[in-house]
């Protein structure tokens, strides 16, 4: 069903018909719920501590053969921006550069393409710093990133 369709729908619904809509939405759905809860509220600190631990797990190496997950947690990451809530977004895309960084320190991984979604993480970041206006909360956490960075060879400029 299109998009068009969805509102001609409502549109035919009345107040309570949509308030019941939502209301199971909210229930069953736990992304509705999530978007819901930010939408009421606007807080996203739970939000970003919850997803924060779920990137965690997918990023440092687990089980027998030290497997490496990131690309789940990227697959997270691509989920959530689709809620299109810039600084929830900024936050988890700081969070993966600063795990992968901990991977390459402790472990001595090199993997051109684990680099290269690093820096695309990265400056998916500093776009959504930039569009929120954010620059200075965000400087001293860029900077601590950008010089770690850099002992691996990766030149992430801000």
């Amino acid at each position: 069903m299109a998009l068009r369709e969805v509102k001609k729908e409502l549109k035919a619904m009345d107040k309570t018909e949509i308030i019941k809509l939502i209301s199971e939405m909210y229930k069953k759905i736990p992304a509705a719920k999530t978007y819901l809860d930010i939408f009421a509220t606007g807080e996203i600190k739970g939000l970003v501590e919850k997803y924060k631990k779920e990137i965690e797990r997918y990023i440092y190496p687990g089980g027998r053969n030290m497997q490496l997950r990131e690309a789940e947690a990227r697959k997270l990451i691509r989920t959530l921006q689709k809620m299109k809530i810039t600084e929830l977004n900024v936050e988890l895309e700081l969070h993966y550069v600063a795990c992968c960084l901990e991977v390459i320190e402790d472990f001595g991984y090199w993997d051109e393409g684990y680099y290269i979604a690093l820096e695309k993480m990265f400056y998916n970041a500093t776009d959504g710093i930039r569009e929120l206006g954010m620059e200075v909360k965000y400087e001293e956490r860029i900077t601590g990133i950008t010089y770690k960075a850099s002992h691996f060879g990766l030149e992430l400029s801000y």
